[in-house]
């Protein structure tokens, strides 16, 4: 016999985007309960130990702009608690031409420009073109990133340096980037500053720091149960079923599902036909965002700081990091580690991982001696994004009382993590107007 609960909201899957909505929601008095089919929460934003070092599974730092940024404030303003340091005294570095570069904290795209012109005409030509984007009128979204540049310059590492912004932000190239939203995400960004904090023991303590809320505000979280069926009728939503890790069957009677498992999984969890022909074109006409991240261990330390570096002048590698720096725990004892960023010119793995490692020995020769401890590869699902920016869709779907969370419904201007703080937020707030608790 089924098991039978009653929830106000159901959430399917706890990466990120679930954990803030059951917060949110939890905090309002809502009954809510959370739906995890792994043995662990957290998604791509948690950590795992494999052989004394520690992996995080997709995001390195507490968003991309640490304290300064949105997903840090929805934390604290929740009431999360985080150990984090940030890079000191220098945030970000950048590699090119031989040279190690250390940033401003402020104007870091102006100060890259100027250091890698050929002349001060060709700097002047971009950068007021860069200003005019962002204070008075963006580019059209029918131009890519890349069309957009070519107008002002040819300097290839100019161009290396708008498709490495792209290709950090969103693990997607420039040539295919939308000029518009490259300054809304520039804009947006730019307004947090460049602070990048690192949690202590990675990841999961970002996870442990939500889920000691979640356990004050009494939601359920259900590991190893895998959700089955959202259940409609007449276009609304009924509730859930799901199977639990003993076999046990779960019905959740609700009028609310929130799914943090990606727009393609619901549909299927819910099936086709609770779907108009509009949504579903929009649902096939997604493209996920690929790259992948290697994590190399050894015993000597590589670099002599504790920032990032990014690099301007390389198809794949896009950014690395030696995290001991800053916490020695990310490497068991007598070892270190290095984290590199990449992304994938194409969807062939096989292909692609030789050319991304032979890209990361060659800045860093010292990695012929090293271990490669980790590759994870993302792409498909388990992407980088599940949408391209402005592809996006909407936190509500054509079924009533089904939303989506996660980073397929980011708000323009935004991304990742930061971008999930805004839609979160934006789903709860609509089921209080929809739903309101008595007070």
């Amino acid at each position: 016999m089924a098991k039978i609960m009653k929830a106000d909201a159901v959430v399917i899957g706890s990466g990120i985007g679930g954990i803030l909505c059951g917060c949110l929601l939890g905090r309002e008095g809502y009954k809510v309960v959370i739906l995890e089919r792994m043995t662990h929460p957290g998604g791509r934003y948690t950590t795992i130990e494999r052989n004394g070092f520690k992996i995080n599974t997709g995001s390195w730092a507490v968003g991309l702009h640490g304290t300064n940024g949105p997903l840090w404030k929805l934390m604290a303003d929740l009431g999360a608690r985080i150990e984090i340091k940030v890079p000191q005294p220098i945030h970000a570095r950048l590699w090119v031409k031989g040279k190690d570069l250390a940033l401003p904290p402020k104007g870091q795209l102006g100060f890259i420009l100027e250091a890698i012109s050929k002349s001060k005409k060709e700097y002047e030509r971009v950068i007021g073109a860069v200003r005019k984007a962002l204070k008075w009128q963006e580019p059209s979204d029918e131009l890519t990133c890349d069309q957009w540049l070519q107008q002002y310059t040819d300097n290839p590492l100019i161009h290396g340096q708008f498709n490495f912004f792209t290709r950090a932000m969103t693990g997607t190239y420039y040539d295919v980037f939308p000029a518009g939203e490259y300054f809304r995400l520039l804009r947006g960004f730019g307004q947090c500053g460049s602070l990048t904090a690192m949690p202590k023991n990675g990841q999961k303590t970002t996870v442990e720091a939500l889920l000691k809320l979640l356990k004050q505000w009494k939601v359920d979280l259900l590991l190893e149960t895998r959700a089955e069926k959202i259940v409609c009728a007449d276009s609304k939503i009924e509730g859930v079923t799901a199977v639990q890790s003993d076999g046990d069957s779960l019905e959740i009677d609700s009028n609310i599902v929130i799914s943090n498992a990606g727009p393609k999984e619901t549909v299927k969890l819910a099936g086709n036909a609770n779907f108009d022909k509009g949504f579903m074109k929009e649902i096939n006409e997604l493209e996920p965002t690929r790259a992948v991240v290697n994590v190399f261990g050894y015993k000597k330390q590589i670099l002599d700081y504790e920032s990032h570096i990014q690099f301007i002048d390389m198809e794949r590698l896009g950014t690395a990091w030696e995290p001991c720096h800053i916490w020695p725990e990310y490497a068991p004892p007598g070892m270190q580690c290095l984290y590199t960023y990449s992304t994938m010119k194409t969807g062939d793995t096989k292909k692609e991982l030789p050319l991304i490692i032979d890209e990361c020995k060659a800045r860093f020769p010292a990695l012929d001696k090293a271990t490669v401890v980790s590759t994870l590869v993302f792409k498909d699902d388990w992407p980088v994004l599940r949408a391209r920016p402005t592809r996006c869709l909407d936190i509500r779907t054509p079924v009533y009382g089904l939303y989506l969370a996660g980073d397929a419904v980011n708000v323009s201007g935004w991304t990742c993590g930061e971008g999930i703080s805004f839609s979160s937020r934006a789903i709860a707030e609509d089921i209080k107007r929809r739903l309101p608790k008595a007070v």
